[in-house]
Formats: C-alpha cells, structure tokens, sequence
C-alpha cells in the first residue's frame, strides 16, 4: 500500500482516491468523499457526495478528471448518512452519471420531512426545545437555526435501501455495511477486511468528536447507541481509517478509547451543574464549554445553530445518563428538570 497526495495504491494502477470537497462558512474547511476504483463489470463507486453548491460540485467535477475518472465510470454511490455535507449532491450526480445510490433504511425514512416537507418536523423541534427549557426569546432562532441547510440538498431515494450487514463490492475491493448509529440514527460505515480499511463517515475521527443529538427523528438514547457502536467496532481489525472529515490516520483503537473518555469528561461536568439544583438541558447547556476541539468555546461565543446542537447533545448525555440512573428527571409547567437522583 502506497499513500501519495490523497491517494492510495494497493495494487499496481488499484486506487482509493481521497477528494475534499469545500464546505462554506464551516471550520470543517471540507469533507472528505473517496473514489473506490472498480473493475470492468462493477465500475468506480463514490462514497458520499459533498454539499450541493456549484463550489463542490465543480472542485470534484476538476479533481475527477485529475485521476482521470469520467461520471461514467462511477456507477455506485454510497452515503454514509444524510447530512448535507455528505448526502447534498446525491440527486445530482444520480443524475450525471445514471449510478445507484445507497442509503440505510433510517436515513431513507427522513429524507421527506428534513429536506422537502418540514413543516411537521419544524413544529416538533418547536416543541422539543420548549418542552426542555429553550426561553421564548431564544426559542424561534434555534427552531429555525437549520433551514439554510435545506439549499445545500438536492434530495433523492436510494435505489438500493441497506439495513446493515450487506456486501458493496467493485470488483478489487469487497466492503461490509456496518450499522453504526448515534451521530445519526442511520449511520453506516464500511469495512474492507482483506484490504483492513474503514470508511468511518462522521463515526470515527482523527481529531475532533461528532455531533450526537437527541431530537424528534433520533432514538431515544443516540449517545448509548453510539457508544454501543464504537466499543462493536473495537472488535474489527482495522490498519487504516479513511474518515468523513480531516485526515486518513492509523491509530483506530486507540482513537475509539480517546473519544471514549470526552464522553465521560462530558458527564461529569454535566452532573457538576446539577451538584447544586434541578435545571432544565438548556440551563444545563449554557454552563458547559463547547468545541473542546478548538480550545473550548462558552455558551454566548455560539450562534443559534450551535446552540440549537449543544442543546441536543446535552439532552443525549442527559438521557443516556438517565438510563445507567445517574440522573433522573421531573416535569414541572409542563417543562422538563433533570437531577441526581
């Protein structure tokens, strides 16, 4: 195996090829989508699509035919969760290069209420953040913090709807679906076990940790799913991680066991808010340090759709905590208060 500027040899002329594509006003700078050389009879596969901007479409309209890879040749797309960043330009290029495009039955079930009809979905998250202590004022801001994703969509079905355990093959390289919810429910990541590679989507990262929420259109306890998920894939023997974001790197487990303990260190510094008296998650969420990653940010440095996450992955750990009865919660004017037992 050979790795030279984004792309890897496995065999002489047998590539994976590394494409960012750019992602605007976010300090991700860009996701990360991979192009799974294939053979005659199964063709080139795509592995997730970038956002639907003219930017990204172009900059892998250029980096494709820098490998010399025409739209063609690409006849199997996979999406490893229907974020924006990672699912955006699926209708697209669908329709550019005729391929099947691959979706987990969880994240097909959504594609109508988040990107197409929201109405139904905008009132619940109404509900959701008032219900958990989001104030009046704020209230409408975060409610609405996600419709400017909705442009970076161009929605599609899969044609072939996976549950988990599947094979994608292209001929040089055979991958498993793994079902690996918690950043989103139907999250999926796919495992080559002659080659030992992972493509990890937003599960695993090098660096920063992803996202985990809990909203109308998650389970009930994302944050143990997710756990659950990762101490699964503790199991696989993995040499190389080709993630969603940042960069390929090699030390799997031993990142498993490092985003392990964030989530601790974020539990306990939510039951060190609660030492003193019940509170609502948004009470609890304005007194935690965010984005750890970037050297920590309070909770009046973020904007609406950060705080509208910070939220949500409060309510994760609340609830996950919740089910190991380390916390538990009451009702109160029809708003809900989380308190150590």
């Amino acid at each position: 195996m050979r790795i030279t500027s984004g792309s890897i040899e496995f065999e002489p002329g047998i590539y994976i090829h590394q494409l960012q594509l750019p992602i605007p006003d976010s300090q991700l700078g860009y996701v990360n989508t991979y192009l799974v050389d294939g053979d005659r009879d199964n063709g080139a596969l795509l592995i997730d699509t970038g956002l639907n901007t003219e930017e990204a479409f172009d900059s892998l309209k250029r980096q494709l035919a820098n490998i010399g890879v025409e739209w063609e040749k690409i006849r199997q797309i996979v999406i490893t969760h229907a974020h924006p960043d990672h699912y955006g330009l699926a209708g697209k290029l669908k329709r550019r290069c005729s391929a099947k495009v691959y979706l987990h039955e969880l994240e097909r079930d959504i594609i109508k209420s988040r990107y197409i009809d929201m109405d139904r979905l905008l009132q619940q998250i109404e509900s959701w953040l008032q219900v958990n202590g989001t104030p009046p004022d704020e209230l409408t801001k975060l409610q609405t913090a996600s419709l400017p994703l909705r442009r970076f969509v161009t929605p599609v079905l899969p044609d072939v709807t996976l549950y988990g355990g599947e094979t994608i093959t292209t001929g040089y390289f055979s991958f498993k679906v793994l079902w690996t919810p918690g950043h989103a429910s139907g999250h999926i990541c796919l495992y080559e076990p002659t080659r030992k590679i992972l493509f990890s989507g937003d599960h695993i990262l090098p660096t920063i940790t992803p996202h985990i929420g809990l909203h109308p259109q998650s389970s009930n306890n994302p944050l143990g799913d997710y756990l659950n998920s990762l101490n699964a894939l503790k199991q696989l023997d993995v040499k190389l991680v080709l993630p969603g974001h940042e960069h390929p790197f090699y030390a799997f487990k031993p990142r498993i066991e490092e985003i392990i303990q964030h989530h601790k260190q974020r539990n306990s510094e939510i039951i060190s808010t609660l030492n003193t008296a019940s509170k609502t998650a948004y009470q609890i969420s304005t007194g935690i340090t965010w984005m750890h990653d970037v050297n920590g940010v309070g909770w009046d440095k973020l904007g609406p759709w950060d705080k509208r996450m910070a939220v949500l992955e409060t309510l994760s750990h609340l609830e996950a905590m919740r089910a190991r009865k380390e916390v538990d919660k009451s009702i109160k004017d029809d708003i809900i208060y989380y308190h150590i037992p």
